[in-house]
């Protein structure tokens, strides 16, 4: 702990570094800090306590320190009965004459609050105060605050639609005694909204924090208290939507290095639109934006991009690619959680295919995308033209990927409801008909296509390349009803084998590991380059190292490029024309301020608009619409 001074002038001067008595690695001493006149209260949640004999782990302790002729000095500790794990400490309240100490691991997760009163020098026994209706995990006592005769605590853990509570007791000095919850109601809950996480009390007012709000965007909860002593909510603030402005009206071209706030590199930028412009007018706020997928109006020639966010589906007009125009909204399926983090597209015939994961029972909605041609007060409101949930037993709920081979009219989910994937007959994609399951085994992203490549055994077979986090698997899905797995295949230290693509002669699968920059496998981008000479033993020919230290997220092959989004540093590009010897060419930053590996920027790309337009999603961030320099500036 540092203690500050403000002189004269107004600054603040360190003027000492306050340590445990007894410290040991790991006590978190310093958690919680709580000051009233000349005395503190320091909390160290992780520390161990001596019972006797025994040691009991992050049992928590508080320390006691008054300030004598400038100096903080330790002078007590407050002390209850030693639980494992309690984490005693975590967050402190304290006046002139009480404290509150919250110990949210307290009785297995379920929490408490211990309330102390002190007589001169001498601290009272501790006044146990735990929840009413109190459930295992509720981490009651994350939170306090002291306001008169009132006692707040926070237990803002997910239970049920309760998204976090926070609750008022009274204490006349010996008893205490519950008095008001307050929580939000199911339409105003969001998965893990954490209300409760913090609490700050003045006189006869109470703030309290919800850090999840609105798909983890966070808000305040102001509530006062009126003249009969009764409590009640009297504010809410939040921050804005978006926090970055538009950048809309005319190409920015890539000069020194940057456009407006992006790095970049050899990437000219036609547009940036924010979240709160992707979607039909209302609350956009904690809004993300996921996946993406394009497609081009074969009888208009419109080229629209499909924007996933946790929430729904855009449709981006982006013809004029310095001036997108949202033509439509496609909601999330109906009552299903509000946040839904992983959403998915792809098309088939002029019709969007879109799932959602962490979506409850979303299943699959079929947009018909020529309905974009007929909208003349944009955006319109839409409703998926089917729901596709399977049947029997294989029912699709939450999916994480949608895989269409475009050659056979076959559909591929990732979806708990098979062993392997959920096979889906879509050529006619408003009567989308359960065919069977792959072979079993997890898979996380795919790519199916009919083989063109060297190896004559399964030339013009039905292949899927699958990515399940430690394995490649290459499986013949030429009959659907009897898979084949051709060959499962790892290397000495994946983290997270996510997704990739095939080079347009199926000669080399370009794969990324999503993971593999935070677990510290490499300290940048590692793209992975197979080889597919043999279906039935792919070799990994090259690891490819990137500049920065980002991670990986989808990538997809062009012709001679490979683009990929790398989240906190963006898109970037490689000349792959010699798939084992990459080149970068190419980069755009979409999340000027974020870095470090990590999950939060670039989500995916689409790079196959014959305009040459590339689309990018950033989670927080929103679309941008970009284009490659075709001869590089030197």
């Amino acid at each position: 702990v540092y203690a500050f001074q403000r002189t004269a002038d107004g600054s603040w001067v360190e003027r000492q570094r306050i340590e445990a008595p007894d410290a040991t690695e790991g006590d978190a001493f310093g958690a919680a800090i709580a000051l009233a006149g000349d005395r503190a209260l320091v909390g160290a949640p992780e520390s161990a306590v001596t019972d006797g004999a025994a040691t009991v782990e992050q049992a928590g302790r508080v320390f006691e320190l008054t300030l004598e002729d400038g100096v903080w000095r330790h002078t007590g500790e407050l002390t209850v009965a030693a639980e494992t794990e309690a984490a005693f400490g975590a967050d402190i309240a304290l006046d002139d004459g009480r404290a509150i100490v919250g110990a949210p691991g307290a009785a297995f997760g379920f929490g408490a609050a211990f309330a102390f009163s002190r007589n001169g020098d001498t601290w009272s026994a501790p006044v146990r105060i735990e929840a009413p209706d109190a459930a295992e995990g509720d981490v009651f006592g994350a939170a306090v605050g002291l306001t008169g005769d009132d006692i707040w605590v926070g237990a803002p853990v997910t239970r049920g639609l309760e998204n976090g509570m926070a609750f008022v007791f009274s204490n006349d000095g010996q008893v205490v005694e519950s008095s008001a919850r307050f929580r939000f109601t199911e339409e105003e809950t969001n998965t893990e909204d954490s209300f409760g996480h913090r609490v700050f009390t003045g006189d006869d007012v109470a703030v309290v924090t919800a850090s999840g709000l609105d798909h983890g965007a966070g808000g305040v909860f102001v509530f006062e208290r009126d003249a009969s002593g009764a409590w009640s909510q009297t504010d809410r603030l939040v921050s804005e939507p978006d926090a970055l402005g538009a950048v809309l009206g005319e190409e920015r071209r890539c000069d020194e290095g940057a456009v407006e706030l992006f790095d970049c590199d050899q990437i000219e930028l036609y547009a940036y639109v924010p979240i709160s412009l992707l979607k039909a007018p209302g609350d956009s706020r904690g809004v993300r934006t996921n996946d993406n997928w394009g497609w081009t109006d074969p009888v208009t020639g419109r080229e629209y991009a499909l924007v996933g966010r946790n929430d729904g589906t855009s449709f981006v007009d982006i013809t004029d690619p310095v001036n997108p125009v949202l033509v439509g909204d496609l909601p999330k399926t109906h009552e299903t959680p509000r946040s839904q983090l992983w959403r998915d597209i792809k098309t088939y015939r002029d019709h969007a295919f879109i799932v959602a994961d962490g979506a409850g029972a979303h299943g699959m909605q079929v947009f018909d995308l020529k309905r974009l041609r007929d909208i003349t007060d944009p955006p319109a409101v839409f409703e998926p033209d089917l729901l596709y949930r399977g049947e029997g037993p294989n029912v699709v709920e939450s999916s994480h990927n949608v895989i269409i081979n475009e050659d056979t009219g076959y559909a591929y989910l990732t979806s708990r409801g098979c062993a392997g994937m959920h096979v889906v007959d879509i050529r006619e994609p408003l009567d989308p008909t359960f065919v069977g399951c792959t072979d079993p085994g997890s898979t996380h992203d795919a790519q199916c296509v009919i083989y063109h490549g060297a190896d004559a055994r399964f030339q013009d077979r039905e292949i899927c390349l699958r990515m399940s986090g430690n394995q490649f698997q290459i499986s013949d899905v030429t009959d659907k009803q009897n898979p084949v797995q051709l060959s499962t295949a790892s290397h000495p230290n994946p983290a997270y084998m996510h997704q990739g693509w095939v080079t347009e002669d199926h000669q080399y699968f370009i794969m990324d590991d999503e993971s593999d920059v935070i677990a510290g496998n490499v300290g940048t981008t590692r793209t992975l380059i197979w080889d597919l000479s043999d279906l039935e033993d792919p070799v990994l020919a090259k690891e490819f190292m990137g500049s920065m230290p980002a991670s990986a997220h989808n990538l997809y092959v062009k012709g001679d490029f490979t683009y990929q989004a790398n989240y906190r540093y963006g898109l970037h590009i490689l000349d792959t024309s010699d798939p084992l010897n990459p080149v970068e060419v190419g980069s755009f930053d979409t999340s000027p301020y974020q870095t470090g590996p990590g999950f939060s920027g670039a989500w995916s790309t689409y790079p196959f608009f014959e305009s040459g337009s590339i689309i990018v999603t950033s989670l927080q961030e929103g679309l941008f619409v970009l284009k490659k320099r075709s001869r590089p500036i030197s």
